[in-house]
C-alpha cells in the first residue's frame, strides 16, 4: 500500500532523463532533502557577525562562567544567580567550545542544528500524513522562512524548544496512526527535553493540546496514553535539575512557575525585564510575516483540514491535531498580556504542513493552483519593486526597514529604549544580488501563475526563498555590526590597566559579551529591571549590584570606567566629576575620570 501510494505521488513528478531521476531520487527521501537544504542555508556565514547584545554575549557568557566555576547546577551570568533560562543550551554550548573556544561560529551552532533537526521532523511527519512529496514541501518550509532563519543564527534556546516539540508531535502522530506504543516514548522523552532547554510552557501546551485531541476522537484510556514509563521520561531529564537548584537556591521554583509564567501572562511580574510585549494585532502581522512566503498558503490548507473526513481516517484526525496546535499557540499568546515575535515560532512546523497540505494538492492536479501563485507572484513583485527603488535612491532602506525585517531586533527595541541606536545602514553589495533574486523569482511565479504550473511555481518559490535568505544574512551582518558592543569593548581594552576598575550603567545584558575578553565581574548600577534582578537577591550579588552613592564613591578613589547604556541625560555620569566621555558607538558610552585615558 505504501509503495502504491509513493509511487502514485511522485509520478506526478513524470520528467525524463537525468533531472527526472535526480528529482525521484529527491522526493523518495524527503528527510534528508529537507535536512541538506535547511542546513546549506543556515551554515554559510554563521560565524561572520560579531555578538550581537542583547541577546547573545549574555548567553555565551552563562555558558563560559559555569563552565570556569564547574557549577553545572546554578548559572551565573557576571557572578549573579541567573534563573530565566534552564541550562541545556549552556550545557550543550560547552561542547562546542571545546575545538576553538568561545567563538560566535560554536555557539550559533546547536540553534543552527535545531532548525536542521525540526525541518527534518517535520518532513517526516509530512510524509506520513501526505507521501513523499508532502513531506519535502513540509520540511522545506519549516527551515526557509525569515523567522526560523534568523533565530536559528542568534544565541537563543527558542530553536531548541522547536525542535523538541516537532519531535514530540511526531511522535504522538506515529503512535495514533499505527496504533504501537512505543513511539509515545519519544512524544513523553522530547518534552521533557523541551522543559530543560526552554521552560515548562513549552512542554505543558503540547500535552494540552494532545490531551485535548485524543479526547475528542474517542481515545480517553489514560493506560493507553499516559503510561507510567512515559511519565518517566517526561520528568526523567528535567526534574532532578529543578530540585538540585531549589536546594541550593531557595525560591527558584517560586520564581520560574509563577513568577516566570504565570504572572508573567497576566502581566504582573514581580521581578519584569525590559522585553517590550507586542499587542494582539501587531503579534499576528509579525507572525505571518516571520513566516513568509509560506504563510499565504496556510489559509487554504487549514480549509482543506477543516472538511470533514471519512468516519474512522486517523490521517484526517491527525490532520487536526496539527491545526488545534496553531490555534492554541497563536491564541493563547494573542491573549496574553506579555508576549514577543518568538512565541509564535513552535507552531511554524505545524503551519509548514498546513500550507504544504495546500501546495501539494495544487500540484497532484487538485484546484487552487492560481489562488496560491498569484499572491507569491504578488508578494516578490513587491518586494522587487521596493528593492529596485532603493537602488535608485527613490526609496531609502532606513533604519526602521531594516528593524521591521530583524525580528531579533524586538528586544534590541526593548532595551533600546535606553539606547540611542546608529541609523542601520545597507551592507555595501547587498541590493544588487537581492534585486537580482526577487525580479527574476517575480517573473517566473509569474509565468508558472498563467501557465498554472504549481510544481514549477512551488520549486521557483523554494530556490527563491533560499537565496533571498542567504543573500539577507549579509544584512543581519550588518545590524550586528552597528548594535555590537564591539567599539566600546575595544575603546575600554585600549585604555584598561590593573587595578583600574569598570563599571556597567544599565541591564547588563546590553553590554555583556565585552566579560567574554574582561574575565571579571563587573559592578552594575541601575540595572536591576533584568534577567538578574531574583539573582540580585541572594547575598552573594550585593558586592556586584552598586547604587549611585557607592558608584560616586568609587569615581573618586581610583580610576573607573563607566560604561553605560542609559541616554545621557538620564545617566549617573552627569552626577559625577570629572567626567569624560572616551568613546560612543551603537548607543553605548564609556566614560572614565582620568582625562589622559
Amino acid at each position: 500500500m505504501l509503495n502504491e501510494e509513493r509511487q502514485s505521488v511522485l509520478g506526478s513528478y513524470a520528467v525524463t532523463g537525468a533531472w527526472g531521476r535526480a528529482l525521484h531520487a529527491a522526493l523518495g527521501r524527503p528527510v534528508a532533502v529537507a535536512a541538506a537544504v535547511t542546513a546549506l542555508v543556515m551554515l554559510p556565514g554563521l560565524g561572520a557577525a560579531p555578538w550581537l547584545d542583547p541577546p547573545e554575549g549574555f548567553h555565551v557568557e552563562i555558558a563560559h562562567e559555569m563552565a570556569e566555576r564547574g557549577d553545572w547546577i546554578t548559572p551565573r551570568l557576571n557572578g549573579v544567580r541567573y534563573f530565566s533560562k534552564p541550562p541545556l543550551p549552556y550545557w550543550l554550548m560547552q561542547l562546542s567550545f571545546i575545538p576553538a573556544g568561545a567563538t560566535p561560529f560554536a555557539a550559533r551552532l546547536w540553534p543552527a542544528l535545531a532548525a536542521v533537526g525540526a525541518a527534518a521532523l517535520t518532513a517526516r511527519l509530512g510524509s506520513m500524513l501526505g507521501g513523499p512529496r508532502l513531506g519535502v514541501l513540509a520540511g522545506l518550509m519549516t527551515g526557509l522562512n525569515l523567522g526560523v532563519f534568523v533565530f536559528a543564527r542568534i544565541v537563543k534556546p527558542d530553536m531548541l524548544l522547536v525542535l523538541c516539540i516537532t519531535a514530540a508531535f511526531t511522535g504522538l502522530v506515529a503512535a495514533y496512526t499505527t496504533r504501537r506504543r512505543w513511539p509515545l516514548g519519544v512524544f513523553y522523552g522530547a518534552l521533557g527535553v523541551a522543559v530543560i532547554a526552554k521552560d515548562i510552557l513549552g512542554a505543558l501546551g503540547p500535552l494540552a493540546v494532545a490531551a485535548v485531541f485524543l479526547w475528542s476522537v474517542g481515545e480517553r484510556s489514560l493506560r493507553t496514553w499516559v503510561p507510567w514509563w512515559g511519565v518517566v521520561l517526561f520528568v526523567a531529564p528535567w526534574l532532578p535539575w529543578y530540585a538540585a537548584v531549589e536546594v541550593r537556591n531557595p525560591g527558584f521554583l517560586w520564581f520560574t512557575f509563577v513568577d516566570v509564567h504565570l504572572l508573567n501572562f497576566a502581566g504582573r511580574r514581580a521581578f519584569p525585564d525590559e522585553d517590550v510585549p507586542l499587542g494582539t494585532l501587531e503579534f499576528l502581522a509579525v507572525t505571518a510575516v516571520a513566516f513568509l512566503p509560506w504563510s499565504l498558503a496556510v489559509p487554504f490548507g487549514a480549509a482543506r483540514t477543516l472538511s470533514r473526513g471519512a468516519a474512522g481516517d486517523r490521517v484526517a484526525a491527525t490532520w487536526r491535531l496539527h491545526l488545534l496546535w496553531v490555534v492554541a499557540v497563536i491564541g493563547v499568546f494573542a491573549v496574553s498580556r506579555f508576549k514577543l515575535p518568538h512565541y509564535a515560532f513552535p507552531a511554524f512546523p505545524a503551519l509548514a504542513l498546513l500550507a504544504a497540505r495546500a501546495w501539494d494538492e495544487a500540484i497532484g492536479g487538485g484546484t487552487g493552483a492560481r489562488r496560491l501563485l498569484v499572491p507569491s507572484a504578488v508578494l516578490f513583485a513587491v518586494l522587487a519593486a521596493a528593492v529596485v527603488a532603493a537602488m535608485a535612491g527613490a526609496l531609502p532602506m532606513t533604519r526602521e526597514a531594516l528593524e521591521t525585517a530583524d525580528l531579533a531586533s524586538r528586544n534590541a527595541t526593548a532595551h533600546g529604549r535606553a539606547l540611542d541606536r546608529e541609523p542601520i545602514g545597507v551592507p555595501p553589495g547587498l541590493l544588487p544580488p537581492l534585486a537580482a533574486v526577487v525580479v527574476v523569482a517575480t517573473g517566473a511565479l509569474a509565468v508558472a501563475a498563467w501557465r498554472r504550473a504549481a510544481a514549477a511555481g512551488a520549486a521557483v518559490l523554494i530556490g527563491a526563498t533560499a537565496a533571498f535568505l542567504l543573500v539577507s544574512g549579509k544584512g543581519l551582518e550588518g545590524v550586528a555590526s552597528v548594535r555590537s558592543a564591539a567599539r566600546i569593548e575595544t575603546a575600554l581594552l585600549e585604555r584598561l590597566r590593573p587595578g583600574d576598575v569598570v563599571v556597567h550603567e544599565g541591564p547588563l545584558e546590553n553590554s555583556a559579551s565585552m566579560l567574554l575578553r574582561l574575565r571579571r565581574p563587573v559592578p552594575v548600577v541601575d540595572g536591576l529591571q533584568s534577567n538578574l534582578a531574583f539573582g540580585a537577591t541572594f547575598p552573594d550579588a550585593r558586592p556586584l549590584i552598586w547604587d549611585r552613592a557607592q558608584l560616586a564613591e568609587a569615581w573618586g578613589a581610583g580610576t573607573v570606567f563607566l560604561v553605560s547604556v542609559v541616554a545621557p541625560e538620564r545617566s549617573a555620569a552627569r552626577e559625577l566629576t570629572p567626567v569624560t566621555l572616551v568613546a560612543a558607538a551603537a548607543g553605548r558610552r564609556l566614560y572614565t575620570n582620568f582625562a589622559d585615558r
